[in-house]
């Protein structure tokens, strides 16, 4: 047995965090209590969406740093102004691939494979040609979490993995399709559980070694029954946006040349359905929608929504045998963990470089300061 760590990342899409309880989730409530968990969750940058959520898991960056700002895409606004369509920096997997650790990616939403970089990596699932033609799919097309139930196991089960990420797509998809606290989501959440207690069980021969964190990208709320909002159907609002991209419960927009940012934000903000922005750029702002509501676009879920600051709460559990879940549920329990700070904490423990992370590391929780 090797002396090293031994890092398991596990990533839920959508998960809702009120089905973390002792009678639905029964492995996860264990091992949040045998090793640390946050409160009241950690929390997601804004928009509280996919692609940027776990971009900053993985690579230890806030969106603004690493470019991937938007889980939405339209030629010319993404990949453009409105943000990167691929993570240039390197993720944590990469850093520890690069310093000769052997590690291992199972994906569920095999869009992030490219936003991830990690179809360039040996051990990646699915493969880079695709999915398999055998995989049993949801209703938006992405494996479901029985089927990459195996692939999980064989890779945590292989001592010889050093860093293993897998990522859980479908309470994602019956969150969007159902509602978070509908009985398929829980259902979905519980099933999930139990191949969380099947990994431990795996991973039990290298238990003293062994850190696993688990962590989701954004929470869910229920779809209020109100018209989505399109920040340029407003009569105040005309001529102040030049181009704009809906991704949930927010928007980026691009303002027209020569408008007074002051005095298009106050008309913006005050549209209905709004609750707040954020200044990205001199041009660019991120609009925020009240809890339950969505914009405008292409496709609208029907039943659960996200992408504001009402669902940027995500699963923070740490567990294991490795002495370091000590120090990391101190942490985690005094502060609540941001995405980004995931990855430089995990990169300490491997002894392996993320320059460009702006993260906090998590080991020496005395060192952190509260937040406020």
């Amino acid at each position: 047995m090797s002396g090293r760590p031994r890092i398991v990342l596990l990533g839920f899409d959508g998960f809702p965090l009120g089905a973390l309880r002792k009678t639905v989730t029964p492995n996860l409530w264990r091992l949040g209590q045998d090793g640390g968990f946050a409160p009241d969750g950690g929390l997601a940058g804004l928009p509280s969406t996919t692609f940027p959520g776990f971009t900053s898991l993985l690579t230890g960056m806030s969106s603004p740093a690493s470019g991937v700002r938007t889980t939405a895409r339209r030629a010319g606004a993404v990949p453009g102004w409105a943000g990167a369509d691929r993570c240039a920096a390197p993720t944590l997997v990469h850093a520890a691939r690069d310093a000769g650790l052997e590690t291992a990616v199972v994906m569920g939403d095999y869009k992030l494979l490219k936003v991830l970089r990690f179809e360039e990596l040996e051990r990646s699932w699915p493969p880079a040609t695709g999915v398999p033609d055998y995989t049993e799919l949801d209703a938006h097309g992405y494996p479901t979490n029985a089927a990459i139930r195996r692939e999980v196991l064989h890779a945590a089960a292989d001592p010889d993995v050093d860093v293993l990420f897998a990522h859980f797509n479908e309470t994602d998809t019956l969150g969007h399709d159902r509602g978070p606290g509908a009985p398929e989501t829980i259902d979905c959440a519980h099933a999930a559980d139990g191949i969380v207690g099947e990994l431990m069980e795996a991973l039990a021969p290298d238990w003293d070694r062994t850190v696993i964190g688990v962590a989701s990208d954004h929470d869910m709320v229920r779809r209020l029954p109100f018209p989505a909002i399109d920040p340029t159907a407003s009569h105040d609002c005309a001529g102040l946006v030049d181009d704009w991209i809906a991704d949930g419960g927010a928007a980026w927009l691009r303002l027209t040349a020569g408008v007074d940012a002051h005095m298009a934000i106050s008309r913006l903000a005050a549209l209905d359905g709004v609750e707040g922005w954020r200044w990205r750029d001199p041009d660019i702002l991120l609009l925020l929608a009240s809890r339950g509501r969505v914009f405008a676009a292409p496709w609208v879920p029907s039943a659960g929504v996200h992408g504001a600051s009402s669902t940027a709460r995500t699963l923070a559990i740490v567990g294991g045998g490795h002495p370091a879940v000590a120090e990391i549920a101190a942490s985690i329990g005094r502060r609540p963990p941001r995405l980004q700070d995931w990855a430089p904490t995990l990169a300490r423990l491997l002894a392996v470089e993320l320059p460009d992370a702006d993260g906090l590391n998590m080991l020496g929780a005395s060192e952190l300061p509260a937040l406020r």
